[in-house]
């Protein structure tokens, strides 16, 4: 606790008495002082003395606003969000000593659940982040700041998706390093959008979310129509939530007609969703529902709620009252990469495949069956942490895991762009070579196990089919062409030699239905692409095909015949 008000204090006195432009507190320190119960009289008092003292201070409006967000006074908050955003698009705020990255974050007008919490998982950093609001309206991104990376901080919702139909054309041509460059990915987090894309991994259940208005709801609850015109194979009882709802806002367990003519009667919203309930409980009769976040590919932990109700939230499920439940949380977490990650490898591959995002989170539970039923996906989960660390001691370490590799991804994100990448190839001792468009994995991983460099691949490529587009995707016949042209001749097969370099294609773990090229160099999978889920591990479970020069299979090639030959099967001399 002094550690937090420590904190506090510290950024209190940066927005106060700086005279930096627009810089703000940010949701982290007022949040986390609301959470704990402090006195926030001294925050109150100054930002509207400043207020009061210039109503051109926009910072101060801002600041204004997520303190009132965060007391629940969601009106007046709307109010001086407005007011801030009438007067300037852009903020600041200062991390730590501020001499980390200055993080560029596309972000838009709304409540907690708009955007990314990015301010939660980079508090405990030196970055500056710098906030730049943009709505359906922004004409172009002319007047962003000098920033050494950019990320995608707007998340999906209804009100948000001209929004991010907007971003999708104003990030069209972007140059820089940036994460979750995708809006349209985002777009489709929607219940149902994560749902459909989902819906046929065997390793996952993603319960079918059907949108329906209040007159075909209506309709069920009259007896007029059954559950399956609306859900196909399904029947009492279901979930309804109004649309565009979180945290369980709206959200009730319907298992007849009446109970459905009630809630209608008890909400005002015009359109819902309709899922069949999924009993997740243990054979405790409790339900248990983890929030995990993914990070270029990678899975981290973020809490375990256990509770009596199968609405489980982490603020409901009296994890301050029950050890015991603290006790399965920090289990949970210490032995999540051993253990819950290696059980859920499978369904985790298929999350960042489908979705192909840099940054999401979900939230999910495990089934008696193996399966992981994921009930939403999302950019804005809150991802925080702000629990008593007397209470919850062990999640300090999870936590600093899971920021510190949000951290990493983005100074590798600029690293990729700005400088020679630290990792090398074994074989060659030349650095390692990535993607520059999402198709040219395979001139990559050419260059690397050839020893040329990106341009001369191309160059060859082309010498080979005039046709071939600079940035692929590239042809296997023009792989090999390249190769040829190198003074290699590769074979492809079902198994290789792990002590020779060699090209291994996988399962995209981005993009759905595709393959994927990355480099084993004779001692370490290097992955061209973003993604940070191509391990060994992963190339056991998802890989498709192994390409190395024949002079290095040649060991196994003899081997093969001489085993071949032994059995009966075919001569070694045979004609094909």
């Amino acid at each position: 606790m002094t550690e937090g008000l420590e904190t506090l204090k510290s950024a209190v006195a940066k927005a106060l008495m700086s005279e930096n432009s627009n810089l703000i507190l940010g949701k982290a320190p007022i949040v986390r002082a609301v959470f704990e119960g402090r006195d926030i009289s001294p925050i109150w008092d100054g930002l509207f003395a400043r207020v009061s003292a210039d109503l051109n201070d926009a910072a101060a409006f801002l600041d204004v606003s997520i303190l009132l967000h965060a007391i629940g006074e969601e009106d007046k908050a709307v109010i001086s969000q407005k007011a801030a955003l009438e007067i300037s698009r852009q903020y600041r705020i200062r991390n730590g000593q501020g001499t980390g990255p200055n993080v560029l974050v596309f972000v838009t007008a709304g409540d907690f659940m708009a955007n990314t919490p990015i301010e939660f998982l980079l508090e405990g950093s030196d970055a500056n982040l710098l906030l730049h609001y943009v709505d359906a309206d922004t004409a172009d991104l002319n007047d962003v700041p000098e920033h050494d990376v950019a990320f995608v901080a707007v998340g999906e919702s209804a009100v948000n998706l001209p929004v991010l139909e907007n971003l999708h054309r104003l990030l069209r041509g972007w140059s820089g390093p940036i994460m979750n460059n995708a809006p349209r990915l985002i777009m489709a987090l929607s219940r149902d959008g994560v749902a459909e894309a989902l819906k046929h991994e065997p390793s996952i259940l993603a319960p079918p979310a059907a949108r329906a208005d209040r007159a075909l709801i209506k309709r069920l609850a009259s007896g007029e129509i059954e559950v399956d015109a609306i859900l196909a194979a399904a029947a009492f009882p279901v979930i309804v939530r109004p649309v565009g709802t979180h945290a369980g806002k709206g959200m009730e367990k319907i298992s007849t007609r009446p109970e459905l003519s009630a809630y209608l009667n008890s909400q005002n919203e015009s359109e819902f969703y309709i899922t069949p309930f999924i009993d997740y409980s243990g054979t405790d009769r409790k339900f248990r529902k983890q929030r995990v976040a993914f990070i270029n590919g990678r899975p981290y932990a973020s809490h375990l709620a256990v509770s009596e109700h199968w609405m489980v939230h982490y603020l409901n499920a009296g994890m301050t009252q029950h050890e015991d439940r603290r006790a399965e949380e920090a289990l949970w977490m210490a032995n999540f990469d051993n253990d819950f990650a290696v059980r859920h490898a499978r369904a985790f591959d298929a999350l960042h495949r489908r979705l192909g995002l840099d940054y999401f989170a979900i939230d999910c539970a495990e089934l008696a069956d193996g399966r992981l039923l994921v009930f939403e996906a999302d950019v804005a989960m809150i991802v925080h942490s702000m629990d008593w660390e007397s209470i919850f001691p062990y999640k300090k370490s999870a936590m600093r895991k899971l920021f510190a590799a949000f951290e990493g991804a983005l100074a590798r994100r600029v690293a990729r762009t700005t400088s020679t990448p630290a990792i090398e190839c074994a074989h060659t001792g030349k650095p390692a070579i990535y993607q520059r468009t999402d198709d040219d994995c395979l001139v990559c991983v050419l260059a690397m196990l050839t020893g040329r460099t990106y341009e001369q691949v191309e160059e060859i490529a082309r010498s080979c089919d005039p046709a071939y587009p600079l940035g692929g995707p590239m042809s296997h016949s023009i792989m090999r062409g390249v190769a040829n042209k190198c003074g290699f001749v590769l074979l492809s097969s079902i198994y290789m030699l792990w002590a020779k370099p060699a090209i291994i294609g996988v399962v995209s773990p981005t993009v759905p239905n595709t393959g994927h090229a990355v480099f084993w160099d004779g001692e370490k999978i290097i992955d061209p692409g973003f993604c940070e889920r191509v391990d060994r591990s992963y190339v056991d479970r998802c890989g498709l095909e192994f390409t190395q020069r024949a002079s290095d299979l040649e060991p196994l090639i003899s081997h093969d015949a001489k085993i071949s030959y032994l059995a009966g099967a075919v001569a070694v001399s045979e004609p094909l």
